[in-house]
């Protein structure tokens, strides 16, 4: 029966969806659309894939014409409204949320969205009531209680913030938003050892094939709590190996940490492509730096600058200072580290907004 069809071919595209496989999800939702052009939950699943690929202009198209088929499914209003928000559309996504809760007043997934564009507004107070309605409705629910924690973290209240989020963790012990927000504050307070001890619990509670690993290593190292950091990079790389920027990032890590042969052992095993050698070198310069091998250091600059795009100024700048320098390698190298540091910062921030350009194109 056509629709028993339709049912097979919504479950089977959210499995694929739930499992990651974007594509293979978006294959059986199109291919729904095309035998039921009026499938308003085809639609949603179909904009839940873009979503998921930062191709939220074209989601929130299809979550409009999902709840345009549908106009009494509450699920369509509240992706609606959350894609609005992510696109900074606040009062359209306050009427969505509001749509949705006059469908079903008892929605936990409206109260939150809309108690988030609320606090993106500052309008702390409504916040704070429909996200303590909310958690009233579902105590387990754990990102309205992040959401808490961050009115409080905004009020200046910081042991308020970091009381909700241990109770977040308590709910999920392997929340890993909720455990770098909570290492953040306990950073911000100087309380390092605590902030270590919260992302290792969460380490050890992760999933082997858990993707979050990267995303734990990351904060971690932005934490600069390097034993964290290189645990969590390491186990990362063990499973997946070919991954250039978790190798990169354990390259800093080993680095700050002053672990230098280490360092060094990681930065050959990366790929020399045109994109990531401006970073390689420096990594490579910084570990002579701190081995005061300054020559080497300043040889490394030197190949650093010129992997760069538009490198020809630094270049003839430093082509200058080498000259006139006498073999003063280590004032030298000492000049050339920060200005080289925050170059290859702007490059990889630009590299990096052209990927997520791509993939909105895509």
């Amino acid at each position: 029966a056509p629709a028993q069809d339709e049912r097979e071919c919504l479950r089977k595209g959210r499995a694929l969806f739930r499992e990651g496989r974007q594509d293979e999800a978006r294959i059986e939702f199109e291919a729904l659309l095309i035998s039921n052009p009026k499938s308003a939950n085809a639609y949603l699943g179909l904009g839940m894939v873009l979503r998921r690929q930062e191709r939220l202009e074209e989601a929130l198209a299809r979550f409009t014409q999902a709840r345009t088929l549908d106009p009494l499914l509450p699920k369509a209003y509240v992706l609606e409204g959350q894609s609005l928000a992510e696109l900074d559309q606040f009062e359209p996504a306050i009427l969505a949320f509001q749509n949705a809760l006059n469908l079903d007043p008892k929605s936990v997934k409206a109260m939150t969205g809309l108690g988030q564009v609320l606090l993106r507004q500052q309008r702390y107070e409504e916040a704070m009531a429909l996200l303590r309605k909310a958690l009233h409705h579902d105590p387990r629910k754990v990102q309205p209680r992040l959401l808490i924690a961050e009115i409080y973290r905004q009020q200046d209240q910081p042991e308020a913030a970091i009381a909700e989020l241990r109770l977040a963790l308590d709910i999920e012990s392997d929340h890993i938003r909720a455990a770098i927000l909570l290492a953040r504050l306990l950073v911000a307070r100087n309380e390092h050892d605590p902030a270590e001890h919260v992302l290792r619990e969460v380490l050890k509670r992760l999933p082997e094939d858990s993707p979050a690993l990267v995303q734990l290593g990351r904060a971690a190292l932005e934490l600069k709590l390097y034993p964290v950091a290189e645990e969590a990079l390491h186990e990362a790389l063990r499973r997946d190996p070919g991954r250039t920027t978790t190798r990169l990032r354990l390259v800093e890590a080993l680095l700050a940490s002053g672990k230098l042969e280490d360092a060094e052992q990681q930065a050959r095993e990366l790929p020399k492509n045109s994109q990531i050698a401006p970073l390689v070198h420096k990594l490579l310069g910084d570990i002579h730096y701190q081995r005061q091998q300054f020559q080497l250091a300043v040889e490394q600059y030197r190949a650093t600058v010129l992997h760069l795009p538009d490198h020809e100024q630094l270049l003839g700048d430093l082509e200058r200072e080498l000259a006139a320098s006498d073999g003063g390698w280590e004032e030298l190298a000492e000049d050339l580290q920060p200005s080289v540091t925050d170059r290859v910062a702007d490059e990889t921030r630009r590299l990096r907004q052209n990927r997520r350009n791509r993939n909105r194109r895509a």
